[in-house]
């Protein structure tokens, strides 16, 4: 999702939606299907527990959420508020202001 934020937003203009950036979508959609299909009958991941597999996707899906390149489905949703509501997640908010500030101005669950 960082590259396909990369090259819609902040690629120069002759440069956006490269080959490269399609590519990028392509593959993060790919591997979403995988997310799906292993949450559909766990909560993490990993089966009960959160893992930092939890915390990379989830960042994936936030970024993709937050920039407007992706609108997640019920599976999605259900998943990232499963993982943004946990205590350590509002911690890391309040330590970072800047990301706080960022996220609240961006699009929702």
């Amino acid at each position: 999702m960082n590259a396909v934020f990369v090259g819609r937003a902040l690629a120069p203009e002759a440069e956006r939606n490269a080959r490269v950036t399609s590519w990028a979508l392509e593959t993060f959609h790919s591997r979403l299907g995988l997310v799906i299909q292993r949450l559909a009958n766990r909560p993490f991941l990993v089966g009960d527990q959160f893992t930092a597999a939890d915390i990379s996707v989830s960042y994936a899906l936030l970024l993709g959420l937050r920039t407007s390149n992706y609108t997640p489905a019920s599976v999605e949703r259900a998943y990232l508020a499963r993982t943004t509501t946990r205590s350590a997640y509002a911690r890391a908010m309040e330590i970072c202001q800047a990301t706080k500030a960022w996220a609240e101005g961006s699009p929702t669950l």
